[in-house]
Formats: structure tokens, C-alpha cells, sequence
């Protein structure tokens, strides 16, 4: 844990003195996790075939005490530390595989209504199943339903159907034995999100990348 808030305050003291991102509430941070069993069925499923396929994105929080990343992981919806979320990525050069979005008109006003949003889920259970309206949430299923117009009247970061198949068609035997756990078929299909394709989303611009591309 110390050496988590090492790194931590040295992310932030590196943003004050110019050389690195100054966290910004309302920022989505897309992260490539360290490997493991998930993450790499995540990969597998949606790869688009460039240099990084992001695993795990949160929504940054910037407040005077430091920078907080707001994010369904593990078992529920919790508010964590800056350095804590990067100390989970995976690293290329020593640098974490993390990058910063930023929602296209995202005004103050969306912005706020997000982060609250966000605080209202706090606690929620993460969402195993990826099923939609269910409770739970998964990662980008939280930032999916943080952002919405001013006007209320539709979010800003798509869904679409979702694949938890390879590109060649096959099912990782990851998600069959997930999905066999749990009592239920593989909700291949069904509306939703996933971390790289929001990355890659048109509402979402790329303004930072703490890794060397």
C-alpha cells in the first residue's frame, strides 16, 4: 500500500508541474489491467487489432485532496485513488497502459450530473452477468449511464450488441465456464458496452496517453 501512495503522489506531482495529465473530473480513464483471466478474455473478445486493447475504464474524479477514479471493479461500484487505478494496469516502457478520453460536449453541466451520478452507484454490485437494468454494474456499463445529455434525453457513449466471441467465432472457454457458474447462456448479443469500443467511440477524444505508443 505505501508504495501505491508513492506512486500516487508522484503522478499528481508530476501533473502540477506541467509534465504529465492534470486529472479532470469527468475524464474517462481507459486502462490495459495486468493479466489475468478476465482481462484477457476481454481482450480476446474485442481487439480491434491496433497496438492496445483497453480491459477496464473508470470516471475521474479531481478534487483539492487529490484525484479519485470512480469505477465498477472487483465485487462493486468504489471511489479510488489515482495511483491505486494505475497501479493495476499492465506497463510498456515502466509506463502504466493507460489513456485519457474526454466526452465530446461534455459541458459543466453534463459533467456534474455524471459525477453524480456516479456517487449515486457507489456501492453497487459489479455486474457479472452484463446484463443490462439488473442492479449491477460493470465498468463501462457505469460510465454508459453516467453520461447522458444535459436535456436527459439520451447517452452520449453508444451501446451496441455484444460478442463475448473471438474474431474467428470461437467462445474463450473463460466466459463459458463464467457464464456456466452463474446459471445462465452467454448474453451474446445482447445491448452493451466494453471498454475498447468506448475508447474508440466517436463521442470519446483520446487528449492523453501515459504510455509511449
Amino acid at each position: 500500500m505505501r508504495n501505491k501512495l508513492i506512486f500516487g503522489a508522484a503522478v499528481l506531482l508530476l501533473a502540477a508541474c506541467g509534465g504529465e495529465y492534470t486529472p479532470r473530473t469527468g475524464d474517462l480513464l481507459f486502462q490495459l489491467t495486468a493479466a489475468e483471466g478476465m482481462t484477457d478474455a476481454i481482450v480476446a473478445a474485442t481487439e480491434r487489432g491496433g497496438a492496445v486493447t483497453f480491459s477496464h475504464v473508470g470516471i475521474v474524479e479531481a478534487t483539492a485532496g487529490g484525484a479519485f477514479v470512480v469505477e465498477a471493479v472487483d465485487t462493486s461500484v468504489r471511489r479510488t485513488p489515482l495511483g491505486e487505478f494505475l497501479a493495476r494496469s499492465a506497463r510498456r516502457g515502466g509506463r502504466p497502459i493507460a489513456a485519457v478520453g474526454r466526452v465530446r460536449g461534455a459541458d459543466s453541466t453534463v459533467v456534474r450530473r455524471a459525477l453524480r451520478r456516479a456517487h449515486e452507484r457507489l456501492g453497487l454490485p459489479y455486474d457479472d452477468e452484463f446484463l443490462p437494468a439488473n442492479g449491477k454494474l460493470y465498468c463501462s456499463e457505469l460510465a454508459w449511464e453516467c453520461f447522458v445529455a444535459a436535456d436527459d434525453s439520451t447517452h452520449l457513449l453508444r451501446s451496441r450488441p455484444m460478442t463475448f466471441r473471438t474474431a474467428d467465432g470461437e467462445l474463450p472457454a473463460y466466459w463459458a465456464e463464467h457464464f456456466a457458474a452463474l446459471g445462465m447462456p452467454v448474453p451474446e448479443g445482447v445491448a452493451g458496452t466494453n471498454p475498447n469500443d468506448m475508447a474508440h467511440d466517436p463521442a470519446v477524444e483520446i487528449v492523453w496517453r501515459y504510455y509511449d505508443e
